[in-house]
């Protein structure tokens, strides 16, 4: 195969990931409205998951693909002011194990070679105080059929 004209996985790569969270029985139950998003409005309902997306580009010259580092957001205000992460921790445990070595579904002409969970961070209280956020941060790497 020679490279092509550039293509870009991205659209079908966010597809893909928001499918396999929101398709998952227990992980949507936690979620307000099943909300997987790549951008979330300040007062959209939490708990929900904003997934950010930077690739780079691993073309040659016969093989076209892009490497994404996926940062997915989890975000929770609890009801109460006590110090609570459970719920954003047991979100962030649901994304590690929906994605970790998930094999994702993409439109073609894309292929879903790889993905792995690389680390998470937190849960930590946001500045303000009432906001908990955590990160699952997930490589795809995502070749051009």
């Amino acid at each position: 195969m020679t490279a092509s004209a550039a293509l870009d996985a991205l659209p079908a790569l966010l597809k893909g990931l928001r499918n396999a969270l929101i398709a998952d029985a227990t992980l949507s139950p936690l979620l307000a409205g099943n909300k997987v998003m790549v951008r979330a409005g300040s007062s959209a309902p939490t708990p929900y998951i904003e997934l950010e997306p930077r690739q780079q580009d691993y073309s040659t010259a016969d093989t076209d693909g892009q490497d994404f580092q996926i940062l997915a957001h989890v975000w929770h205000e609890p009801a109460s002011t006590a110090p609570e992460t459970a719920t954003c921790m047991a979100i962030m445990g649901h994304v590690r194990r929906i994605l970790h070595t998930a094999t994702l579904a993409l439109d073609a002409p894309f292929n879903n070679v790889l993905t792995r969970v690389q680390s998470a961070v937190g849960p930590f209280h946001d500045p303000d105080a009432a906001v908990i956020h955590g990160t699952v941060i997930v490589r795809a790497v995502v070749d051009h059929a």
